[in-house]
């Protein structure tokens, strides 16, 4: 993308502090918003400035990824430290705050965007796309927020003075109001998939915002809310972009990572991701396949730390011919001269996470940071968001959720490339009731989109997320089961352990309590 250069120059402009607290900060050292939105031109770069806060390390660029959400069934941190991953409280609230300050320092430049953008002079159309990315943005935050802490202050002005700062937190069902609002005014006027610079890693297009809606309805339908109406407004969200028929399935799910690693962009496939670039800073490369990749080190492989492993629950939901598995799943690390070492069939907890290999980046490959683009939402996640809510919407499998999943499980069985015989061989069997599909809708979520940063969303809105861990422990307690590590052991029975109610959501970190009287901690902390 060239947003960034722009996005450079608006930082300088705007002047928000990125190292405060967004929710404590007043912007000061910068031009005054009544002289700055003067023309087309003003609006582009404050858009992009927002956008830009997307890529920080501390958002979707990889620490939260490693060390935020490796507390589901699928992975788990092999780090004993204070991460959250561990279901450890950090001995500072740095871990925490770092993820809420960067959504909300997001949502201020949207703010200041939106509170701006009416008295540019510019074409109409053109205002109302730039309107509605910014709060299709605004809400995505809003979203990240609620799903990780619940209630949070619900800030839908700039800030504006030092009383601004006080802010008590919204009820969960009104931050979600709010989120559906904002996304659905953008979905009637951002362009489609089809349109120049919209989808994929472009400004997100009117799939992304209608996909992004079918995710947030089914948050909904689940826990803590169980609004089991909105079941049928995800159906109707996610069939929008079937219906569009601008996307389809890479017949490759491997060539669907390697294009993310290489930034080779597949607007069928890819219908929103977070685009990065071997640029050191925090808001240019990702630690992405750097802290969660393949353990290795060679110069001409990119370094990757091996920080979060797999579990042998996930591994063994995937069938032999299931070809998602060796790549989700790598079987081999790398030696110090760059060769491959094998695990053997038995060693299953000592696997790591192979998705976002840095061995197939571009040359000359990186060391300490990554290039690899972060996966938003795909199109194979919208066919399963599909099937579900039609499961849930009609108390049973229709005709069309069978088609949605088998055709995710077609990729993955190699149905959709040249040559393949048996075409149905991988379909799930005819006749399955509402409870057997959706088992078989969570445990096909698990292998298509392990590490993508939705699993424990999608264990806590089904409700069990704290029976999945427990199966975690008792699978490394299996005595007919091959001896797990004794280190790996203690991890993984240590994590679920650890995982007591309160770990249903973060806590507010304690700077922003102590700074804003009218927030109040979640329960436990």
């Amino acid at each position: 993308m060239n947003k960034s250069l722009f996005s450079l120059l608006l930082v300088g402009i705007l002047g928000i502090t990125g190292c405060k607290k967004f929710l404590t900060v007043i912007p000061e050292d910068f031009v005054a918003p009544e002289n700055y939105f003067n023309k087309e031109q003003d609006a582009v770069l404050a858009l992009n400035a927002a956008f830009f806060d997307l890529k920080d390390l501390n958002f979707l660029g990889g620490l939260w990824l490693a060390r935020g959400v490796a507390d589901a069934d699928d992975a788990y941190s092999v780090l004993e430290g204070n991460y959250i991953a561990n279901h450890k409280a950090p001995t500072n609230d740095a871990a925490f705050s770092n993820h809420w300050t960067a959504a909300y320092r997001t949502i201020e430049k949207c703010n200041v965007l939106l509170a701006n953008i009416d008295r540019v002079e510019m074409d109409e159309t053109k205002r109302s796309v730039i309107k509605g990315e910014g709060l299709f943005l605004r809400a995505y935050c809003y979203f990240f927020l609620v799903t990780q802490w619940g209630a949070v202050p619900l800030k839908l002005a700039p800030t504006a003075d030092p009383t601004d700062i006080r802010i008590p937190r919204t009820p969960v069902a009104e931050v979600y109001d709010q989120i559906l609002r904002d996304m659905t005014y953008a979905e009637s006027v951002v362009p489609p998939a089809s349109q120049e610079q919209y989808g994929a890693a472009d400004y997100p297009s009117r799939s992304a915002v209608q996909a992004m809606l079918a995710r947030v309805c089914l948050s909904m339908a689940g826990e803590p809310l169980k609004d089991v109406s909105k079941y049928a407004a995800a159906r109707d969200w996610a069939k929008k972009v079937v219906d569009s028929k601008l996307h389809s399935l890479n017949p490759s799910f491997e060539d669907v990572f390697v294009k993310l690693i290489s930034n080779q962009y597949d607007k069928k496939e890819s219908i929103w991701e977070i685009d990065y670039a071997d640029v050191p800073g925090p808001r240019q490369s990702s630690y992405i396949g750097y802290l969660d990749g393949i353990i290795g080190s060679p110069a001409d492989s990119g370094t990757m730390l091996g920080q979060v492993h797999a579990t042998r629950l996930l591994y063994n939901l995937y069938g032999s011919k299931d070809l998602r598995r060796d790549w989700t799943i790598a079987p081999f690390i790398f030696t110090a001269t760059g060769t491959k070492t094998y695990w053997s069939s038995t060693q299953l907890y000592d696997r790591c996470i192979g998705k976002f290999r840095l061995n197939v980046s571009p040359m000359p490959r990186v060391n300490s940071r990554s290039p690899v683009n972060f996966p938003v939402i795909r199109y194979s996640d919208v066919l399963l968001m599909l099937a579900e809510a039609e499961n849930e919407v009609n108390d049973g499998p229709t005709q069309l959720a069978y088609d949605c999943i088998n055709q995710v499980r077609a990729r993955a069985y190699g149905k959709l490339l040249p040559g393949a015989t048996d075409p149905t061989e991988a379909d799930l069997p005819p006749g399955l009731n509402e409870e057997l599909f959706l088992i078989e809708i969570q445990d096909e979520r698990a292998r298509e989109l392990a590490f993508e940063g939705l699993r424990k969303n999608d264990l806590i809105r089904w409700g069990i997320f704290f029976s999945r861990l427990q199966a975690m422990k008792a699978d490394v307690n299996d005595t007919g089961q091959p001896a797990v590590v004794a280190r790996q052991k203690t991890n993984i029975i240590n994590l679920v352990d650890r995982a007591t109610e309160k770990w249903r959501l973060w806590p507010i970190p304690p700077n922003e309590i102590a700074l804003n009287s009218e927030v109040t901690q979640n329960p436990g902390w």
